[in-house]
């Protein structure tokens, strides 16, 4: 599969070149793509396929218009293969394609467009993990690159992401809490409104379920902090609500990784999305987050230097510059540390002129020191050198 990777990475460069020599061949392998995703079993060549239309209609080749209701067909069936990897590549490929279609026709009346809601209930009709998560990943594609098409059919999808969200298979799952975020990006307004058969609002019942399960399920944890951070992101007014107990979850998923002494150099996926979701909030909400951060300030350094913490720094100096003295102070703490095994502190000749007499310097300036007079018996040395 690596050599088939190259493979299609060095055509896609050749693509976007538009050689005349290129372009000649590309019906040739749009319809062997066609020929391999219909019969063939071999799934290294189904996956290089799959790619290969992929970088084809990304580059926008007016070619491949009359081949849309094939690549629809094809890719289609592709997405109830028994493979997820299959699925999840075919869907991908699905909305490359779809960014074919020209923005003023993504609407209702796009048989194209059309087609594909008709499979998506079809899949979700089907009531298998398979018809499950091709309808999950349609849904997703429809909703990035269908325009204007799935506001008809936003309340629907989000009842279906609604239901599958606790859905026994991890794989339909994962895809339900991916979905949420989606939703919330496609029409913000639509997803704090809608109503999905109670009193709360469709983010209120997606959030209230994410920040559970962020507290609640190792496995998803770090799915849920994502997610949660994404729909602060699109729903940032509307967000405010849930900030408390967003970060009170944030707080206590650092709290146990410190409890569990995980070495710090061991970055694990939970506190990369926990530190990632930090950056989003801070983003998000500027700095209305100040006061829900003073507490997790702390811990975010407990998991040890990284580049997801320094990201996450940045990106909270800049967003929440109230918060800028300490962020510094405890940077420089810990490099100090990891350096020399001590926290930082400025040099102050006389503090160190009387830790030098107690005999209590720390090793940080005393190495410091040492460095200076080996530096200076050194010039002493070949000073008397040259004199000679």
């Amino acid at each position: 599969m690596a050599i088939s990777n190259e493979a299609v990475a060095i055509y896609k460069k050749l693509i976007e070149k538009r050689w005349a020599s290129v372009m000649s061949s590309v019906e040739t392998e749009v319809n062997r793509c066609l020929e391999w995703l219909g019969s063939e079993r071999n799934e290294v060549r189904r996956m290089t396929a799959l790619r290969v239309i992929e970088v084809l209609c990304n580059n926008n080749l007016v070619s491949l218009h009359s081949y849309l209701t094939k690549f629809f067909a094809t890719l289609s069936n592709l997405l109830r293969d028994q493979r997820s990897e299959i699925r999840v590549a075919a869907a991908h490929t699905l909305g490359a394609c779809m960014g074919l279609i020209p923005m003023s026709e993504r609407n209702v009346r796009n048989p194209g467009l059309n087609f594909l809601y008709e499979e998506l209930q079809r899949n979700f009709q089907m009531a298998s993990v398979e018809g499950y998560h091709g309808a999950l990943l349609v849904s997703q594609e429809l909703l990035q690159h269908g325009g204007m098409y799935m506001q008809s059919h936003f309340g629907q999808v989000c009842d279906m992401a609604l239901k599958l969200k606790e859905y026994r298979d991890p794989i339909v799952h994962k895809a339900a809490i991916a979905l949420l975020p989606v939703l919330a990006r496609y029409s913000p307004q639509e997803f704090t409104r809608v109503n999905t058969g109670s009193s709360e609002s469709m983010m209120g019942r997606a959030c209230n379920y994410l920040i559970t399960l962020s507290r609640t399920s190792d496995r998803d944890r770090a799915a849920a902090f994502l997610a949660l951070g994404n729909i602060a992101q699109y729903c940032s007014t509307e967000y405010r609500s849930f900030l408390e107990p967003t970060t009170r979850a944030i707080r206590d998923a650092l709290i146990q990784r410190a409890k569990m002494r995980i070495p710090p150099a061991e970055a694990d996926e939970t506190v990369t999305a926990v530190l990632q979701t930090i950056a989003t909030l801070a983003t998000a909400m500027g700095p209305a987050l100040t006061r829900y951060l003073r507490d997790i300030l702390d811990l975010m350094f407990t998991a040890g230097l990284s580049q997801a913490l320094c990201d996450s720094l940045l990106v909270l100096e800049r967003e929440v510059s109230q918060l800028q003295p300490a962020i510094q102070g405890r940077l420089l703490d810990m490099v100090s540390i990891i350096l020399v095994g001590v926290p930082f502190r400025p040099s102050q000749q006389s503090l160190d002129d009387l830790e030098q007499r107690m005999g209590t310097m720390s090793m940080h300036y005393t190495t410091a020191q040492n460095g200076h007079r080996s530096g200076a018996a050194a010039n002493g040395n070949s000073a008397n050198g040259a004199n000679s």
